[in-house]
């Protein structure tokens, strides 16, 4: 289903680790490669295949708040409702859900298209069937912060600190300690590769 388009993912233990997205190679750029027209993402959530332990409603509600979190750099994260449609398959839509097939130690994967710097569609899967989800729902809430970076455009950050970093290249933090809101530095960059779009 994962086809190779722009992909990137995080996986690992307690780290986040996945291919560079194009582009990506000096880290020390502003903080998006492409951005949402107008600086708005619509997106649609898919609910099947949510992790088993949490119900239908908390699942849809943590992937809703992880969305709103980078509202705060002046991006519009409009939720447009529930589709059958699955994210991975590049059919004009913005779908956000879960899935059980991800490639091996990934915990959520952001893909999508862009055409020069306009992105076009991003779809984004959590891994639902990692249990150290279950044991540190912060993680989880990571990774769904992380994720919703990725699909407004947002590259890695070289900072330990920040949402979008590349934990890979960090010390490995305790589940208790990670992010889970962007920070300064994770908006400072929003709104740096959003400059244009946000005027």
């Amino acid at each position: 289903m994962w086809r190779t388009l722009s992909i990137l993912a995080c996986a690992g233990a307690l780290a986040f680790s996945g291919p560079a997205w194009p582009g990506e190679a000096d880290r020390a750029a502003p903080g998006t490669v492409a951005a949402w027209p107008g600086g708005v993402f619509r997106w649609w959530y898919n609910p099947d295949l949510h992790p088993a332990w949490l119900s239908a409603d908390q699942a849809a509600a943590m992937v809703r708040d992880a969305a709103t979190k980078w509202e705060a750099c002046g991006v519009r994260m409009e939720y447009q409702g529930v589709t059958a449609l699955r994210p991975g398959i590049m059919d004009g839509e913005n779908v956000v859900g879960w899935t059980t097939d991800l490639p091996g130690g990934t915990r959520g994967l952001t893909q999508g298209r862009a055409r020069g710097r306009r992105l076009v569609e991003r779809d984004v899967a959590f891994a639902s069937s990692r249990l150290e989800f279950r044991r540190f729902p912060r993680l989880l809430e990571k990774v769904l912060v992380h994720e919703f970076g990725h699909a407004i455009g947002m590259t890695h950050s070289p900072a330990c600190n920040d949402v979008m970093t590349l934990a890979a290249d960090c010390p490995r933090a305790p589940a208790a300690s990670l992010p889970v809101v962007p920070t300064d530095n994770d908006l400072a960059r929003c709104r740096a590769g959003y400059a244009n779009e946000l005027r």
